[in-house]
């Protein structure tokens, strides 16, 4: 025995319990450079979720999905002479007669935010898997940043956070708890413009939605469009911008500070 255990067995042990605390740690607290190598977005990170704002007075957020276009442009014109600031969750589309950048740009210089929607907007393609949606999502926010300086914690989920008819529901939970951990803020909507058919809707309805929408709601975020089809969108932003100051609220810009509103939830 003494030539097997030439340090006795009490060292024996000793050293036996040591090797299995390293192993143990190596599985369970491996180097930095091996969890990273595990994640394949390691950059995709917007830091510890805000503590939100208490939500004061009547305020409309009023967001548009799918842009930039000539639409965005006539948007911006008018909220730049009402005095209003509104969010734009945008998407890397290139139309027509626009400088799309330019227009990305504009939104920031002129104090509204810009949030992330979608690089492809293939709804197929980004909610195959939690993965895909992570590329989709990276690539978007890289071309804000790379063209504005901001990068977005804010974001929309194409079709909303629950209601996708592309997604599997146990996917789409996976997609916002790893968005969530990741600390982005993701916003729904309470007050629909109508304006997501595939025709474009004339502009009295729209406004009359929304103003229908608005009605008995303290805090209200209107959904609308302003791709290259949407012109009555933004023909209708002026008057609802009248006919709910004149109601008495105020209009914001949504940052990760204000508490959203999301599909299956109170509040």
């Amino acid at each position: 025995m003494y030539l097997l255990y030439p340090w006795g067995k009490a060292t024996l042990i000793v050293c036996v319990a040591a090797a299995v605390l390293l192993l143990a740690g190596a599985i369970f607290f491996p180097p930095a450079a091996a969890a990273s190598a595990t994640d394949p977005f390691p950059d995709l990170y917007a830091g510890e979720l805000p503590d939100y704002l208490p939500d004061e007075g009547k305020v409309v957020y009023y967001t548009f999905d799918d842009g930039p276009s000539q639409n965005t442009v006539a948007i911006l014109d008018t909220l730049r002479e009402k005095g209003v600031k509104a969010t734009f969750f945008v998407t890397a589309q290139q139309t027509d007669n626009v400088d799309s950048a330019s227009v990305l740009r504009r939104i920031v210089q002129e104090g509204h935010s810009i949030g992330v929607h979608t690089y492809t907007h293939d709804y197929r393609e980004i909610y195959a898997d939690v993965e895909s949606y992570l590329e989709d999502f990276q690539k978007i926010r890289q071309h804000i940043t790379e063209i504005t300086g901001e990068a977005p914690v804010i974001f929309r989920f194409p079709g909303g956070s629950m209601k996708n008819s592309y997604a599997a529901p146990g996917v789409q939970q996976a997609i916002r708890e790893e968005m969530t951990r990741r600390g982005f803020v993701y916003y729904d909507w309470n007050v629909v413009s109508g304006d997501d058919k595939s025709q474009m809707v004339d502009t009295d309805t729209l406004v009359r939605n929304i103003l229908s929408g608005a009605k008995g709601k303290d805090k209200v975020i209107i959904l609308c469009h302003d791709d290259a089809m949407r012109r009555s969108t933004a023909e209708a932003v002026g008057p609802v911008i009248d006919a709910l100051s004149e109601q008495g609220y105020r209009f914001e810009r949504l940052t990760e500070q204000v508490k959203p509103i999301r599909m299956g939830e109170a509040g």
